[in-house]
């Protein structure tokens, strides 16, 4: 076979090659459509990028956890003692109720408020104080709906203390018993002195929750405002209003209190300008 054969069998088996050999295909039409070079380049990440942030962040990490730890230590064994105390008073309690010593009529809501208000404490802050600061309290986001509720426990047990003291009257004694004792006991009994400690003792747990509390939000390790800000420190002070508002709530409240105080303070210089016209005229006048 001869080569002209063989390049009429070669054009024959691929269109493409003899579009081209015969000048279909254009050079000028390839460029108008563009080319492979003109196109974005989709380049992510790198590895090598990701790895150094990861231990960055790990790094943030152990260092923040290092420094709550170290904050959060007495607190923690403050707020152990308090709810320790608490089931104490439980036990006395019923072992008080037990024996038949029940408080009167007048003041029993207000022991049932106070003894259920201990309850609901222990309960709720056991998971914070049992593990820690890095246990699943904290890493749910459910310590600042427990501080708030141990907050509102504490209002009831106080409020049922003040009535405590405007309702309660002291017991009559019993026939020929003359003693301190028997004098002191009817007028603070036990169930008298379960309510001063339980009140003592909620206070203490609250502020031992609130010093965790404050000292996760400063450290970033706990409700970051940005993800960004995980495990840094923060440099803006904690509010306590954030015991019972969402930080985003006090945010806003400082921004209207910034804009009322900004309008005030243009108002106050609008006036003084015109008052500053107004003497300048009379002096013109004068003059």
């Amino acid at each position: 076979m001869t080569e002209s054969a063989y390049s009429r069998v070669a054009q024959t088996a691929n269109p493409i090659t003899k579009t081209v050999e015969l000048g279909l295909v254009d050079d000028e039409d390839v460029e108008s459509e563009g080319s492979a070079k003109n196109l974005p380049r989709l380049v992510g990440e790198l590895p090598s990028d990701r790895q150094a942030r990861r231990r960055a962040l790990e790094s943030r990490l152990r260092i923040a956890h290092a420094k709550v730890a170290a904050l959060t230590q007495r607190p923690l064994v403050h707020g152990r003692c308090s709810i320790l105390g608490l089931c104490v008073l439980a036990m006395i309690r019923s072992a008080a109720a037990y024996q038949g010593n029940i408080p009167g009529y007048s003041v029993y809501a207000m022991h049932f408020l106070t003894t259920s208000s201990d309850m609901i404490c222990v309960l709720c802050s056991l998971p914070l104080f049992a593990l820690g600061t890095r246990g699943l309290c904290v890493q749910k986001g459910c310590l600042g709906p427990m501080l708030t509720l141990v907050f509102a426990m504490s209002l009831v047990d106080l409020s049922a203390f003040g009535a405590y003291m405007l309702v309660a009257t002291p017991r009559p004694l019993a026939p020929g018993s003359r003693s301190m004792v028997d004098v002191l006991e009817a007028m603070v009994g036990v169930w008298e002195w379960a309510l001063l400690a339980s009140v003592s003792l909620q206070l203490a747990l609250c502020v031992s929750c609130w010093r965790i509390y404050r000292a996760l939000r400063m450290a970033g390790l706990y409700a970051p405002e940005k993800p960004s800000d995980v495990a840094r420190d923060r440099q803006k002070e904690i509010s306590v209003l954030e015991i019972v508002c969402e930080a985003e709530d006090i945010e806003s409240l400082e921004q209207c209190d910034l804009a009322c105080c900004t309008a005030d303070a243009k108002a106050l210089l609008a006036d003084e300008v015109v008052v500053s016209q107004d003497g300048s005229r009379e002096a013109v006048k004068r003059s």
